[in-house]
């Protein structure tokens, strides 16, 4: 039995998961549930919340949320393929440039429900300027952190260029309106993520 994951890519969490699996050499089978309708009710079986990911092991348990579901593949991962440093200075910076992309995925998310769901005679105006805020500062936190070429983690993409460049796709697949802002580093990361197969088979659905 081969590790299941449930979440289509346009989700910026479960598309997380399958490109780590992916560049970790990880058979996975892909269940491309919705958090709605249908797959909502199968979901919640899996989770309570039925949300997504969750990744069902080999061994029949499954793990949900992105940060447990990463643990397992970090510990279970061969040295050469773990993505996050062990300890220390690094792993703190590493842990914090995946907090600002977390920031820009959450919210993103947020405005996808209150701005591209929600009826527009029900949007909350105070409320989306206040996301595309967050989502714009967090942009600028990634710009900042990103480097000018190669990896954040050096020779071979870790999880924080995982995370930049998926935060990155999901804002242009959603609302393109918030890259106007001057970001070359971080959009010159994204395309050169968007070159490995791990990010290419798993682009957002449009």
């Amino acid at each position: 039995m081969s590790l299941i994951l449930y979440g289509r890519n346009m989700s910026p969490f479960a598309r997380r998961i399958a490109v780590v699996c992916a560049l970790q050499g990880r058979e996975v089978e892909r269940r491309k549930w919705l958090v709605s309708g249908e797959d909502f009710e199968k979901l919640k079986a899996l989770n309570p919340v039925g949300r997504v990911p969750a990744l069902t092991l080999e061994d029949g348990e499954t793990l949900i949320e992105t940060f447990a579901i990463f643990d397992w593949l970090e510990e279970t991962a061969p040295e050469g393929l773990k993505m996050l440093p062990p300890s220390g200075a690094p792993r703190r910076k590493m842990l914090q440039e995946l907090a600002h992309a977390n920031g820009v995925a959450e919210k993103g998310v947020a405005l996808v429900y209150e701005k591209n769901r929600r009826p527009e005679q029900h949007h909350f105006p105070d409320w989306i300027a206040r996301l595309e805020g967050q989502i714009r500062g967090a942009l600028a936190a990634l710009e900042a952190h990103a480097p000018a070429e190669g990896w954040l983690g050096g020779d071979r993409p870790m999880v924080s260029d995982v995370a930049f460049a998926i935060a990155f796709d999901f804002i242009t697949a959603t609302n393109p309106h918030l890259l106007e802002q001057d970001l070359p580093k971080l959009k010159a990361l994204a395309d050169r993520a968007r070159a490995l197969p791990a990010f290419a088979d798993t682009l957002p659905e449009t």
